[in-house]
């Protein structure tokens, strides 16, 4: 059986990642100023948005336009149900974004019209589709796609992978801290994410303090807070090194920077973490992070996201 996998381009996996395992990637459109920017995860395309764009901090400069129904549908009618048997559509959250909304609205039609396209094209009338929402946010929405491609390879069926999914989904941790708070505090906040206040802003601003901020299940909150975007990020390694040690429900931790990806290695912890994973069969996958998620937290952001059932945020 041909199992596909489609994401959004907030999922944050490496570009090389997702050509090589033909993950299917839906843009987002980006309206900055009086321009509009396609997020289609292009390395090289982010990194001149980073430089070109994210300098400016007008709380309204930016705003994401997610693939409509009839977009996700016409994907799906044109392309997916004759290149796959089976597909995983992998969403952002359904509390920061409409996307996922809007793929369930399109199944719906995509299920009533495949069987012609395909009897047209002589392959078997099966096709099957779930639509799920990851609860989760970036390096958090990579973690789940990451295990279904593993899953894939290894010739799982579609009913053991989506079991799979499910439970990883409800058990993903993503954890992140910005290098500039206005991002967070003017844009995530017009979201409804409440986990950055005024006077935590403003007070973050004058004396460098950090937030540690962690998604789960839907909701973002701030778990700690840090003297310096260095210390944050050592922070970070620091869970995941005790994480790794204690176990983990799939064997990977996705990163993301919002910035050059080989900057991500040279950040204090990074090396332990990256030792102490490849003693545990664990792989590591950095990614610069997507143009989405850049104009909600700001550049030079780190997300770090894992999935353990055991895990509790301290």
């Amino acid at each position: 059986m041909r199992i596909g996998i489609v994401v959004d381009s907030a999922c944050d996996l490496p570009r090389e990642f997702l050509d090589a395992h033909d993950v299917l990637v839906m843009p987002i459109s980006l309206r900055v100023g009086d321009k509009l920017i396609e997020d289609r995860r292009d390395p090289q395309e982010t990194q001149t948005f980073y430089a070109r764009h994210l300098d400016r901090k007008s709380e309204d400069f930016a705003e994401s336009i997610p693939y409509s129904v009839a977009q996700i549908e016409q994907l799906f009618l044109d392309r997916l149900v004759l290149d796959y048997d089976y597909v995983f559509c992998l969403t952002i959250t359904s509390t920061r974004s409409p996307i996922f909304d809007h793929a369930m609205q399109a199944s719906r039609a995509i299920l009533t019209k495949y069987k012609a396209i395909r009897r047209a094209a002589g392959l078997s009338e099966r096709f099957g589709l779930a639509v799920l929402s990851t609860r989760n946010l970036f390096t958090g929405q990579a973690v789940p796609v990451a295990e279904a491609v593993r899953l894939i390879r290894e010739g799982g069926a579609p009913s053991v992978i989506g079991e799979r999914l499910r439970h990883l989904i409800e058990n993903t941790h993503t954890y992140l801290v910005p290098a500039d708070l206005f991002h967070i505090y003017k844009r995530a906040s017009k979201k409804g994410d409440t986990s950055l206040g005024w006077s935590a802003y403003t007070l973050g601003s004058w004396l460098d303090v950090k937030p540690v901020l962690h998604c789960h299940r839907d909701v973002t909150s701030t778990v700690d807070k840090v003297r310096g975007f260095a210390a944050g990020v050592e922070q970070l390694f620091e869970r995941a090194v005790r994480r790794v040690s204690e176990g983990l429900d799939a064997p990977v931790i996705c990163l993301s920077y919002g910035g050059e990806p080989a900057a991500v290695r040279a950040m204090p912890g990074y090396a332990r973490l990256a030792s102490v994973a490849q003693e545990n069969g664990v792989d590591l996958l950095v990614s610069p992070m997507s143009k989405t998620a850049a104009v909600n937290v700001g550049p030079g952001a780190l997300s770090l996201a894992f999935a353990a059932s055991a895990h509790r945020p301290q």
